[in-house]
């Protein structure tokens, strides 16, 4: 069975969900199995992360959880991406780019705090990972992978030498909070497309020597267009695994407030793109979900914020009393690990152990209750 994952955006808190999700499949031996990866925001970061630590390639099972997984949590839990706040050296290093290009600025951070220093030919060939981000000039999905990059209106390039952190850090540029990150492009080697298949069908000049790039939850937050769309068969997968850890649409912030979150590292954007964006992911999520129930597609949804408890009510299973569920995350302890703000700030241990945790439960809980036949029964979370 090929497993396709598609890992949402959401900052630091969907890529240390995701890294229970990781963590999951892993104990049951199955980071083998996982033949593409579809990427937005911090589901770029956290990839990003784990193939760096992993020399660039993808970690076995039992290598993820007995030295990668201990180096992520390391990372998460003791050093900032980006912040306004950075400090003296920040100010001093940075200048008015932290102003004027925070992208920039992000991707050196990445280069030089996460060691995320290799360029998009050094990639693994297995599994082929996708980083989403959109188009400014285009307003498409922009995508960028080992032999690729571009989007359908644009025209494709199948040669790219980029840096990988310039790539992860587009996919995590939240409009306004950290805006665009400009990319100087090659002058030959871009094909037009079809748009149904992605196919060359034959050469172009680009209509522009450089683009501006987007977080990809601009264009859809889930990552599911590089594998899945509606009514279709899957794209190189034949079982996905979408891992929303989106965050909820909070009331609207004041002036002041959007201020003192960026401030403190939490990454604010306007209502209407929060809105906006809540409605795309619910539309993606049910179309999904809806091919998965009536046995067109084979997967499953992840969706941050659901409890074990809640998963098994939903399946209509018998639930037990309330004891049985004393070993997995509270109802309350799951809406915490929701709310935490999207941010790229280093975090509690508790924080990262309760929102990994959850990851792991959920993805447990889902795919054991809905697909018993691909995964096994009950696996417990282990710290």
């Amino acid at each position: 069975m090929r497993i396709g994952l598609a890992l949402s955006g959401g900052g630091f808190r969907a890529a240390m969900f995701h890294a229970g999700v990781l963590l999951r499949l892993s104990d049951q031996g199955l980071m083998e199995s996982i033949s593409g990866l579809s990427t937005v925001s911090g589901g770029s970061l956290g990839i990003s992360l784990i193939l760096s630590k992993s020399d660039m390639r993808w970690p076995e099972s039992k290598d993820f959880r007995g030295s990668v997984f201990p180096e992520l949590r390391n990372i998460f839990t003791s050093v900032d991406l980006l912040t306004l706040g950075l400090g003296l050296r920040g100010a001093l290093r940075y200048r008015s780019k932290l102003v004027t290009d925070r992208a920039a600025v992000l991707a050196d951070s990445l280069a030089r705090n996460w060691g995320v220093t290799s360029t998009l030919d050094q990639l693994p060939d297995n599994p082929i990972w996708w980083i989403n981000t959109t188009s400014l000039e285009t307003g498409k999905n922009w995508r960028f992978s080992k032999r690729e990059m571009g989007d359908w209106q644009f025209g494709r390039h199948y040669n790219p030498r980029l840096k990988l952190a310039d790539a992860a850090a587009a996919s995590a540029a939240v409009p306004y909070a950290i805006g665009a990150l400009e990319f100087r492009l090659p002058s030959g080697g871009w094909f037009t497309t079809d748009p149904a298949t992605g196919r060359p069908l034959e050469r172009t000049e680009p209509t522009s020597s450089t683009v501006r790039l987007w977080d990809g939850g601009a264009y859809e937050n889930l990552g599911l267009e590089a594998f899945y769309k509606p009514r279709q068969a899957l794209r190189d997968c034949d079982f996905l695994i979408c891992s929303d850890a989106s965050g909820p649409l909070h009331p609207p912030q004041t002036f002041q407030g959007k201020i003192a979150a960026l401030l403190h590292g939490d990454l604010a954007t306007p209502r209407l793109f929060d809105v906006t964006s809540d409605q795309i992911r619910a539309l993606r999520s049910r179309m999904f979900m809806g091919d998965v129930t009536e046995g067109r597609v084979r997967g499953a949804l992840l969706r941050m914020g659901n409890s074990v408890r809640e998963v098994h009510v939903k399946a209509g299973l018998g639930v037990g009393d309330r004891a049985s569920y004393d070993s997995y995350l509270s109802d309350q302890d799951v809406t915490s690990a929701l709310a935490f703000p999207t941010g790229l700030k280093a975090v509690s241990s508790e924080i990262f152990d309760l929102i990994v945790r959850h990851g792991y439960e959920l993805a447990d809980a889902v795919l054991t209750t809905y697909s018993p036949n691909e995964f096994q029964q009950s696996l417990r979370w282990a710290a």
